[in-house]
């Protein structure tokens, strides 16, 4: 059994970084140490998922308008490297503990719309979108033409010519990194579902590193019913710290 907690990336401890780097290297292909931590340093916050043992067996880190994509109108949550370890594929505390998330955040600045920017390099980030989230781009079945413009505003500012807006994709120049064969090919064998080959046809070359970005609104209301209580649980709760970071 799994428990989350979201702290600060400046409190991390030196151990819990050395196994952050070990659970990546695990997975994914072609990045360097030093890579992955200066990715790391520019997040704000970390959601640590630790087992009975006390032992992290994932994280997802985040952060708030990096660059300075948010607006007047809107706040942009960035999510950057998500990873489980395989023996707890099928757990559904990463998704309670961003949900809880979420919450804290928009109770740190109710007077903007909340945005989350994610980069999908393989099908399971994608397959989030799916389950847990009623309206969200890119859709199968829905072009929702105004999360396409605020997806394309925010990927030119994080990515510049990385960013290939006809195609959605994120396409780097050299790696970033790229999921373990093995793991590319567990997106392959689920095909058959109708999510992931729609994946699958938007980032047909996903096991090249190549990224799908995607964005979805943060609001109770876009939430499966089944969630809404985390957002509302992290909305209760706050964090003093957020208010903070989210409004300079």
């Amino acid at each position: 059994m799994l428990s989350n907690q979201l702290i600060l990336i400046s409190q991390l401890s030196d151990p819990q970084r050395a196994r952050m780097y070990d659970l990546f290297a695990a997975n994914y292909d072609k990045i360097s140490e030093q890579q992955f931590f200066d990715d790391l340093s520019n997040k704000q916050f970390i959601l640590l998922l630790t087992d009975e043992a006390d032992v992290m067996q994932g994280f997802s880190t985040v952060s708030v308008n990096p660059k300075g994509c948010g607006t007047k109108e809107y706040n942009i949550l960035f999510s950057g490297d998500t990873i489980i370890s395989p023996e707890h594929w099928g757990t559904q505390e990463l998704a309670k503990g961003f949900t809880e998330t979420v919450g804290k955040l928009v109770a740190s600045d109710t007077e903007k719309d909340w945005y989350w920017f994610l980069m999908s390099k393989g099908h399971r980030t994608y397959m989030y979108l799916a389950i847990f989230f009623e309206e969200y781009y890119p859709h199968i079945k829905n072009d929702h033409p105004k999360l396409k413009q605020i997806l394309d505003k925010v990927a030119f500012i994080l990515f510049a010519n990385d960013w290939k807006p006809a195609a959605d994709l994120i396409v780097f120049p050299e790696s970033m990194g790229e999921l373990s064969p093995e793991l590319a090919q567990g997106t392959f064998d689920k095909q058959k579902n109708k999510h992931v080959a729609f994946f699958l046809e938007k980032n047909p070359r996903f096991y090249q590193g190549e990224e799908l970005a995607c964005i979805t609104p943060l609001h109770l209301e876009n939430f499966h019913p089944r969630m809404r209580k985390y957002w509302e649980q992290g909305y209760n709760e706050g964090l003093p710290e957020l208010s903070e970071i989210v409004k300079l």
